[in-house]
C-alpha cells in the first residue's frame, strides 16, 4: 500500500516545533526539508510514475523550493522516499500546509482504491545519496519561461520513471545568481540502463519538443570514484560506494602500518616530500594491485548480493568486515 506522511505543522501561538501527536509527528523546529516515505503496490509502476511527474512540477513551482529528490531504497524496491527542501523551515510549513500537496498525496491513496492511508513523513538529512550511475543535466531557463519549463520537464519525467533501472531523480531550482540554472540528477542501476533511456526514442522525442526559446540545457555522467577497480563486464551498478570504501580501508591500512613499520626507517635520510611520495606510491600500486582483487574476490558475494538474501547477506558481510577489522588492529597492536 501507498504510505505517505504529514509533519505536525503548530498552528497559529503554538510553539514552533511542538507536537500535538507524538505517534504520527515530528517535530519541525530548524527543519527544511522533509522525507516522505512510501510503497508503490504491484502493478501500479506506472501511475506512480504519473504522480511523481506531476508532484515534481508542483513542488518546484512553490515558493523558496530548494530540491526534490526521488529515491527507491535499493534497486527493484517497492520502497520509496520523496525528500523535499527548502530554504527556511516557513517555507517547508507553507509546503506542507499547501492544498496542491494535500491533494497530490491524497491521490496516492486514490490509487490504492481503498482510501486508506498510514502517514509517515520525517525529517530528512540535507543530502541522501545512493549507489546508481548517474547523468548530471543543467537547464538555463529563460525568464518567464518557468511554467513551460516545468511542464516540459513532468512529460520527461513520466517516461524516465517507466523505465528499466530507473533509480530516482534530484530535482534542484536555481541557487543563486551565481549558480542560475536548474540542476537535475537522473539516475539509473547501471551504464547500460542509463544508456537505454538516453538513447531512447522516447527521450528523443520529448527532447524534440524543448526550444531555445524556453530553456537550453547541457550534461554529463557522474563517475565512480573506485571505478577502475570495481568494473565490471556485464556493465551493472557498482557496488554501494560505503562498501567500495570499507574493502580500500580493509587492505589499505596493513600497507601503511607495515610501511610505518619497516619502510619509514629506511627512508629516514630522504626530503619528507620525497620518503612520503615513495611511501603512497608503494601504497597505491599494492592496493591496486593485488590486494583490492583479492579483496572483491573474497567479499563479491557481499558487495552485490543476491536481493532474496540481501539483509541477511548485509549483515553478515558487515560482520566478516568488523572481525577482520580487529585482526588488523590486534595484530598490529602486537607488531608495534
Amino acid at each position: 500500500m501507498f504510505e505517505t506522511g504529514a509533519i505536525d505543522v503548530p498552528n497559529a501561538g503554538e510553539a514552533p516545533g511542538s507536537r500535538r501527536d507524538s505517534s504520527r509527528s515530528i517535530k519541525v523546529g530548524a527543519t527544511k526539508a522533509v522525507a516522505t516515505k512510501l510503497t508503490v503496490p504491484p502493478g501500479m509502476e506506472a501511475r506512480f510514475a504519473a504522480w511523481q511527474a506531476e508532484f515534481t512540477r508542483v513542488v518546484s513551482a512553490s515558493h523558496d523550493f530548494v530540491s526534490l529528490e526521488i529515491i527507491p531504497a535499493f534497486s527493484g524496491s517497492s520502497e520509496w522516499q520523496i525528500i523535499q527542501r527548502f530554504r527556511s523551515p516557513e517555507a517547508l510549513t507553507r509546503w506542507i500546509e499547501d492544498e496542491a500537496r494535500t491533494a497530490l498525496l491524497g491521490d496516492l491513496a486514490a490509487l490504492e482504491g481503498d482510501g486508506k492511508t498510514s502517514r509517515a513523513d520525517e525529517a530528512a538529512p540535507d543530502y541522501h545519496s545512493t549507489t546508481t550511475v548517474t547523468e548530471v543535466i543543467t537547464t538555463i531557463v529563460k525568464a518567464g519561461q518557468e511554467e513551460a519549463f516545468r511542464r516540459w520537464a513532468e512529460r520527461i519525467q513520466q517516461v524516465q520513471a517507466r523505465f528499466p533501472g530507473y533509480m530516482g531523480t534530484l530535482v534542484q531550482a536555481p541557487l543563486s545568481s551565481d549558480v542560475p540554472y536548474w540542476t537535475t540528477l537522473v539516475r539509473f542501476e547501471g551504464p547500460a540502463f542509463l544508456d537505454a533511456w538516453l538513447q531512447s526514442a522516447e527521450r528523443k522525442a520529448i527532447l524534440a519538443e524543448s526550444t531555445p526559446q524556453v530553456s537550453t540545457w547541457q550534461s554529463h555522467r557522474m563517475s565512480n570514484p573506485f571505478a577502475g577497480w570495481f568494473a565490471n563486464e556485464q556493465r551493472l551498478a557498482p557496488p554501494p560506494a560505503w562498501k567500495q570504501t570499507c574493502l580500500v580501508l580493509l587492505v589499505l591500512f596493513p600497507v601503511v602500518m607495515l610501511e610505518i613499520r619497516f619502510l619509514s626507517p629506511l627512508l629516514n635520510g630522504l626530503p619528507l616530500a620525497a620518503s612520503t611520495f615513495i611511501g603512497n606510491a608503494i601504497s597505491v600500486s599494492l592496493v591496486s594491485w593485488p590486494l583490492m582483487a583479492v579483496a572483491i574476490f573474497g567479499l563479491g558475494w557481499w558487495l552485490k548480493p543476491d536481493p532474496q538474501k540481501r539483509w541477511r547477506t548485509e549483515s553478515l558481510g558487515v560482520t566478516i568486515l568488523a572481525v577482520l577489522y580487529g585482526l588488523e588492529m590486534f595484530l598490529f597492536s602486537h607488531l608495534f
